[in-house]
Protein backbone atom coordinates (compact mmCIF):
# COMPACT_ATOMS: atom_id res chain seq x y z
CA UNK A 1 0.00 0.00 0.00
CA UNK A 2 2.86 2.38 0.79
CA UNK A 3 4.60 1.60 -2.50
CA UNK A 4 1.38 2.20 -4.45
CA UNK A 5 0.80 5.46 -2.58
CA UNK A 6 4.36 6.62 -3.26
CA UNK A 7 4.00 5.88 -6.96
CA UNK A 8 0.68 7.76 -6.99
CA UNK A 9 2.11 10.96 -5.58
CA UNK A 10 1.20 10.66 -1.89
CA UNK A 11 3.55 12.87 0.11
CA UNK A 12 5.20 11.20 3.08
CA UNK A 13 6.78 12.91 6.11
CA UNK A 14 3.17 13.57 7.02
CA UNK A 15 0.65 12.51 9.60
CA UNK A 16 -3.01 11.62 9.34
CA UNK A 17 -5.50 11.61 12.22
CA UNK A 18 -8.44 9.22 12.27
CA UNK A 19 -11.33 9.91 14.66
CA UNK A 20 -14.48 7.79 14.67
CA UNK A 21 -17.77 7.85 16.57
CA UNK A 22 -17.77 4.06 16.97
CA UNK A 23 -15.56 1.90 19.20
CA UNK A 24 -12.45 2.52 17.08
CA UNK A 25 -9.71 4.39 18.96
CA UNK A 26 -8.59 7.83 17.82
CA UNK A 27 -5.30 7.24 16.03
CA UNK A 28 -2.52 9.25 14.43
CA UNK A 29 -0.44 7.68 11.67
CA UNK A 30 2.91 9.23 10.79
CA UNK A 31 4.90 8.19 7.72
CA UNK A 32 8.50 9.40 7.67
CA UNK A 33 11.02 8.97 4.87
CA UNK A 34 14.29 7.51 6.19
CA UNK A 35 17.84 7.89 4.92
CA UNK A 36 18.57 4.73 2.94
CA UNK A 37 21.52 2.38 2.99
CA UNK A 38 21.68 1.08 -0.56
CA UNK A 39 23.62 -2.09 0.26
CA UNK A 40 20.95 -3.28 2.73
CA UNK A 41 17.88 -2.57 0.65
CA UNK A 42 15.62 -4.93 -1.21
CA UNK A 43 13.21 -4.34 -4.05
CA UNK A 44 9.60 -3.86 -3.02
CA UNK A 45 6.66 -2.21 -4.67
CA UNK A 46 8.26 -2.58 -8.09
CA UNK A 47 4.98 -3.69 -9.60
CA UNK A 48 2.67 -1.77 -7.27
CA UNK A 49 -0.20 0.13 -8.88
CA UNK A 50 -0.62 3.85 -8.34
CA UNK A 51 -2.81 5.09 -5.49
CA UNK A 52 -4.01 8.69 -5.22
CA UNK A 53 -3.89 10.53 -1.86
CA UNK A 54 -7.65 10.23 -1.28
CA UNK A 55 -7.64 6.47 -1.90
CA UNK A 56 -4.60 6.04 0.34
CA UNK A 57 -6.32 7.77 3.27
CA UNK A 58 -9.51 5.77 2.73
CA UNK A 59 -7.66 2.45 2.48
CA UNK A 60 -5.52 3.29 5.50
CA UNK A 61 -8.63 4.12 7.53
CA UNK A 62 -10.26 0.80 6.63
CA UNK A 63 -7.05 -1.08 7.44
CA UNK A 64 -6.81 0.56 10.88
CA UNK A 65 -10.42 -0.26 11.73
CA UNK A 66 -9.98 -3.88 10.66
CA UNK A 67 -6.78 -4.10 12.71
CA UNK A 68 -8.54 -2.72 15.79
CA UNK A 69 -11.34 -5.26 15.42
CA UNK A 70 -8.67 -7.99 15.20
CA UNK A 71 -7.00 -6.77 18.42
CA UNK A 72 -3.85 -5.41 16.80
CA UNK A 73 -1.97 -3.18 19.26
CA UNK A 74 -1.16 0.38 18.30
CA UNK A 75 1.52 2.76 19.67
CA UNK A 76 3.95 0.89 17.46
CA UNK A 77 6.37 1.62 14.62
CA UNK A 78 7.40 -0.34 11.55
CA UNK A 79 10.31 0.28 9.18
CA UNK A 80 10.11 -0.52 5.48
CA UNK A 81 13.43 -0.38 3.62
CA UNK A 82 13.14 -0.65 -0.15
CA UNK A 83 15.47 -0.13 -3.09
CA UNK A 84 12.90 1.97 -4.93
CA UNK A 85 13.56 4.97 -2.68
CA UNK A 86 10.67 4.43 -0.27
CA UNK A 87 12.60 3.75 2.93
CA UNK A 88 9.85 4.61 5.39
CA UNK A 89 8.98 4.46 9.05
CA UNK A 90 5.30 4.16 9.95
CA UNK A 91 4.20 5.02 13.48
CA UNK A 92 0.66 4.47 14.77
CA UNK A 93 -0.24 6.16 18.03
CA UNK A 94 -3.43 5.98 20.08
CA UNK A 95 -4.56 9.53 20.87
CA UNK A 96 -5.96 10.67 24.21
CA UNK A 97 -9.71 11.27 24.17
CA UNK A 98 -10.83 14.88 24.10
Amino acid sequence: MLAAAGRGGVTFDRSWTFRRDDDSPDLMVEVTRLAGESDTTQTCGKHAPEMCPETFKSELSALLRDAHRSNVGFDRAWTFRCADGSDLMVEITRLAKR
